[in-house]
């Protein structure tokens, strides 16, 4: 299939072919899924917009774009054995890990038929709006190399299902999570915002052997001293020392909830004045690990933001379920492939892109030298 792309495009297909390879991409199928999905990732890492699959086709000819919708709608693959193979080359890594609970949003404004789409308050743009709900499962090792998603699922509005097959986005990611535990994935502990930190949510992760860490509504009630009261009522009557450390004030305390049982409670108050109250069922954790751990959730922020960026995430426009799915999943591998061509640990997956594409238009031509009027300090962006 090489042989039939572009000479400027093939170095770029035979490194995203040799990286799926390293994760073993080509024991899911047929040699022929394995190759259309190498080519599906390529296209995804060489065009910044639209890769539909009539422009994949025509900047990679090796396939017509009949065979790349034949891949989305309807060759036999799984998202969840490609789910599996990120979870194996995760536990291939050897490192430790901690795992993210976090929910996207794909705006889908004019799509309004699709049964995947529905109306949803968006956080980031403070506003509700019309698109589809995923939920991912991230494992993020400790030293910050790598930023793996090994689990998504697909919301779906009460609207377009039986009401016996409604299932909601606490009850996808405890799949998620079993899916994980099962496969005996290193994981030091699991972290996610105010919506997984639910009573019977952190039982499950409890009886699954994984420590949790989120955050409490403040509504919620709990027992310290014996007086039963809001977490918000309690927060003014202690004492927050300041830690400089962590550039807050903070005090961790016992407490026990109705909903939850006994809670390692840290109550924080930011340069603003405004209150968290971290929980976790590690009853014997420090403060500053606590708040640290917490913010380590942000990982899933980047994911999100590189994988529309750099990945296609917001690209596709299918209306059959299967291809919609289907590229949600190649968006994650994707990612993952980005993160094996890196040159070095520390570079990001925008640097890895920019550098083939890059690499795709000088066709390995030297630039010419600056003009010798520029100045020499803007010659580098000259």
């Amino acid at each position: 299939m090489a042989s039939r792309l572009y000479r400027t495009t093939r170095q770029l297909y035979l490194a995203v072919e040799a990286a799926l390879v390293r994760l073993h991409l080509n024991t899911m199928g047929t040699p022929t899924l394995a190759a259309l999905i190498a080519l599906a990732v390529t296209g995804l890492i060489l065009l910044d917009a639209r890769p539909a699959q009539t422009r994949v086709a025509r900047v990679l000819p090796a396939r017509c774009y009949d065979a790349l919708n034949r891949l989305l709608r309807a060759m036999p693959f799984s998202t969840r054995a490609l789910s599996s193979l990120l979870i194996a080359f995760a536990k291939r890594l050897g490192r430790d890990g901690y795992l993210v609970l976090d929910d996207v949003i794909v705006e889908k404004a004019f799509a309004k038929r699709l049964p995947w789409a529905g109306k949803i308050y968006s956080f980031a743009k403070k506003r509700k709006l019309w698109g589809i709900h995923i939920v991912v499962l991230l494992w993020c090792s400790c030293d910050g190399a790598w930023r793996i998603p090994v689990g998504f699922r697909l919301w779906r509005p009460k609207r377009s299902c039986r009401t016996e097959c409604y299932r909601t986005k606490l009850q996808l990611a405890i799949e998620l999570v079993t899916q994980v535990v099962a496969a005996r994935l290193s994981v030091r502990y699991v972290v996610g915002d105010t919506h997984y930190s639910a009573g019977w949510f952190g039982k499950r992760l409890a009886r699954l052997g994984l420590t949790w860490h989120g955050t409490l509504d403040p509504k919620t009630t709990v027992v310290w001293h014996g007086r039963k009261q809001a977490v918000r009522d309690l927060a003014p009557q202690l004492h927050l020392k300041w830690r400089k450390q962590l550039g807050l004030r903070a005090k961790a305390l016992r407490v026990y909830a109705p909903k939850y049982g006994q809670l390692r409670l840290v109550v924080t108050k930011n340069r603003h004045g405004n209150y968290e109250y971290l929980v976790s069922n590690d009853l014997q954790a420090d403060l500053s690990s606590m708040v640290l751990r917490k913010r380590s959730r942000w990982s899933v922020e980047t994911v999100f933001r590189d994988s529309k960026q750099f990945a296609g995430l917001e690209a596709c426009q299918c209306w059959v379920d299967q291809a919609m799915v289907r590229h949600v999943g190649l968006v994650p591998l994707t990612f993952v492939v980005l993160q094996v061509l890196r040159s070095t640990s520390e570079e990001s997956v925008g640097a890895v892109k920019e550098r083939w594409q890059l690499a795709v238009i000088r066709d390995g031509q030297i630039a010419p030298a600056p003009l010798k009027a520029c100045p020499p300090e803007l010659r580098p962006t000259a």
